[in-house]
């Protein structure tokens, strides 16, 4: 996902919070790697770490696909594109898939999720050219 960046606090070592918008909202998330420029643009991968509850930090809703914070969480709206008897769920956010594991999860899990993130983490998206 296409992210222009805000806010940037160092935090420890080289990771950094970072205030961010997006073409669905925006967001504060830690930032893994080389700290980047206040006011960049880049493409980047969401990851969620943890266990989230069912019901607690993950829900069934009928929103439409958005960023945005509540209560100092970041939350996601996506689509639930499969889910597996291990919780493990992949939820499409924009152009990201983004995994979240998931405890008490029901056994059939509605089409589209609100998660109320503990934490979100952005990483720079790489190229490699052979």
């Amino acid at each position: 996902m296409r992210v222009q960046l805000h806010q940037i606090r160092q935090v420890q070592g080289s990771m950094a919070t970072v205030t961010f918008e997006s073409p669905l909202g925006w967001g504060t998330a830690q930032w893994l790697g080389t700290r980047p420029e206040e006011g960049a643009s880049r493409q980047v991968e969401m990851a969620i770490p943890g266990v989230l509850t069912w019901g607690r930090e993950v829900f069934g809703t009928r929103h439409d696909e958005a960023i945005f914070e509540e209560e100092g969480r970041v939350c996601l709206v996506g689509r639930v594109r499969w889910s597996g008897e291990d919780g493990v769920t992949a939820v499409q956010v924009g152009s990201d898939l983004v995994l979240v594991e998931i405890a008490n999860a029901p056994g059939l899990v509605p089409p589209q999720l609100m998660i109320r993130a503990p934490r979100l983490q952005l990483f720079d998206v790489i190229h490699w050219v052979a």
